[in-house]
């Protein structure tokens, strides 16, 4: 997709990456002089049965966040579609995620592996009051503020209890960090979240995942 100048009311300042499904731009609501993340997929890279699953998942991940608000998730703040593509606006987050901190050998103490493991549970909790299951935690979707706060974001694939759109039998998640009831196509509960936040606990404290192989 060529970078816009405007998305619905929201001026386009620049990328601010790119992930599995299209491009995160950084965007400018005038109206009320703030920044924005705005995630978008481009509809002409996507055709038929798989482009209207992708539009039904986004829709999905639009409405199921909007309505999460908690200090340790991504807060999203509005939906659009136009002919070129679908776009989520949420809350622009100064900082990176745990997997790049990771990634450039940043070392934690076990006081700290407490408060990031707290922080991730605390808005999991919330996430599961309201009968939503991540089923993708893994250091890429936890985002840490400058100031040390975490955000979780990335409910692309979560589960929602009574929804009709993830099915039993279906396989999604991340390898690495997947229980074995999701490798298995089982009912997915809360649990799934836990042992995904343990699995991460477990490379904060080591360095290492608790389970390597080719996936």
């Amino acid at each position: 997709m060529v970078a816009p100048t405007q998305i619905g009311k929201y001026q386009i300042q620049g990328e601010l990456g790119k992930g599995g499904m299209g491009v995160v731009w950084r965007g400018w609501d005038a109206a009320i002089a703030r920044a924005v993340a705005i995630k978008c997929i481009d509809k002409s890279s996507y055709k038929g049965v798989e482009l209207d699953e992708l539009l039904q998942r986004f829709r999905q991940e639009a409405q199921v966040v909007g309505r999460l608000v908690h200090p340790r998730i991504v807060q999203i703040y509005d939906y659009l579609e136009d002919p070129q593509g679908a776009y989520i606006v949420m809350e622009l987050v100064h900082g990176k995620p745990l997997s790049q901190h990771l990634a450039q050998g940043d070392q934690y103490e076990i006081h700290e592996v407490g408060q990031i493991i707290a922080q991730i549970l605390d808005g999991i909790g919330y996430a599961h009051g309201h009968k939503v299951v991540h089923r993708d935690l893994k250091p890429s979707n936890i985002l840490i503020n400058n100031d040390g706060r975490i955000k979780i974001n990335d409910f692309g694939i979560a589960h929602v209890e009574a929804s009709t759109l993830t099915q039993m039998g279906d396989l999604l998640g991340t390898p690495h960090y997947m229980s074995p009831e999701q490798f298995l196509g089982k009912d997915i509960t809360p649990l799934v979240d836990l042992f995904a936040i343990g699995v991460i606990a477990y490379e904060l404290l080591t360095r290492n995942r608790p389970f390597t192989g080719n996936v």
